[in-house]
């Protein structure tokens, strides 16, 4: 038995520390081993690991696991860098350049139903993108935005090829692919030029989110008339939980989250036309706007890349500590002119290499 005195003696305060600094280096171990898992998981079962992801930002707070992915992003980037610069792997086109043709009309197996259609953030890889299977007939009027310029020196970057068609067999889509980022071949953004004057585009709220907890809410569902064989052309989801942004958002008249002035809106009209702009000055309020969707700012305006890119914020682009940790990304963006659609998707992106692809397109 020790006296009182000595209970709380420095010599002894170590000895009680340590295994209290064990568990939690123990516990912290656990926590990042668990979340590489979850981040494995997400590439072979998506849904697990958007629900696991969920659930511990429902615990521990988005900013908590904002940090956890930026450990685990950064350990994969450098990964991969050390793969590309040693030589183990070569960067590679996501496909082959296409000729300028399109096919004869073909009936397409219906897309099966989507939990959510939204303009927004899925992440596919331009590899799993599939060629049409009917045979191609070359054609004098193609429609085709002019090639872009390459950022690197593969083989078809920046050259178009058709992709999406109608059920005239017309393309109604072309896609192509860039290399923006010097210092990561392997971060390949697939881009989609969709053509407005023969494809319109939709918006559908989810069941869940976006939504206040006690608001309304959208059935999550692509309408039954538009999941026909050749008219739904293709479905991307990009819901957002509004515990983790309050980003506007409204489908068929019903608001499911109040729009915030000055964030990058894609607005779709009545008449089928599409605008991109801010909300509160390009966009406003307007009766014959038939859905709008908000996320984050402007990444190009007037023609190029607003400062906030640059701007390292987790508020203006989610999820990131630093707009520099590279991660699946995607964007949309309108041609000059508000007929030509561009999509934009790709793994191992910043903010900044994003933002380039978008302005070189």
């Amino acid at each position: 038995m020790k006296p009182r005195n000595q209970r709380n003696h420095p010599e002894n305060a170590g000895k009680t520390r340590r295994p209290f600094r064990r568990l939690l280096a123990l516990a912290l171990a656990a926590v990042l081993l668990g979340f590489a898992g979850t981040l494995i998981l997400v590439e072979t079962r998506p849904a697990f690991g958007a629900e696991v992801a969920g659930r511990l930002r429902d615990v521990f707070g988005p900013r908590f696991v904002a940090g956890l992915e930026t450990i685990v992003f950064r350990a994969q980037d450098a990964l991969e860098q050390w793969r590309y610069r040693s030589g183990v792997e070569q960067a590679e086109a996501p496909w082959e350049a296409a000729a300028t043709t399109t096919p004869a009309p073909a009936t397409p197996t219906p897309s099966p139903q989507a939990e959510t259609a939204t303009p927004g953030a899925v992440e596919p890889t331009p590899a799993q993108s599939a060629a049409p299977s009917a045979t191609p007939t070359t054609t004098p009027d193609l429609w085709e935005p002019p090639d872009l310029a390459p950022f690197g020196d593969l083989a078809g970057e920046g050259v178009w090829g058709p992709y999406l068609y109608d059920r005239a067999g017309e393309v109604v889509a072309m896609r192509t692919f860039l290399q923006p980022d010097p210092d990561r071949p392997y971060a390949i953004v697939a881009v989609v030029a969709i053509d407005l004057d023969r494809a319109d585009l939709h918006f559908v709220l989810g069941f869940n989110d976006p939504a206040l907890p006690d608001g309304p809410k959208g059935d999550g569902r692509i309408p039954e008339a538009d999941r026909q064989a050749s008219v739904l052309l293709a479905a991307f989801n990009g819901g957002f939980r509004a515990i983790n942004g309050f980003f506007g958002a409204m489908a068929g008249g019903v608001v499911a989250l109040p729009p915030i002035d000055g964030l990058a809106t894609v607005g779709i009209y009545r008449d089928g036309s599409v605008a991109i702009g801010a909300w509160g000055e390009e966009i406003t309020d307007d009766p014959e706007l038939a859905a709008w969707r908000q996320n984050c700012p402007l990444v190009i305006r007037a023609g190029a890349i607003t400062p906030q890119v640059y701007n390292d914020s987790i508020v203006d682009w989610g999820g990131t500590i630093s707009n520099q940790i590279v991660t699946r990304r995607s964007g949309l963006g309108l041609d000059a002119a508000g007929r030509t659609l561009y999509y934009f998707a790709g793994p191992s992106l910043s903010m900044p290499a994003l933002a380039d692809a978008m302005l070189a397109a």
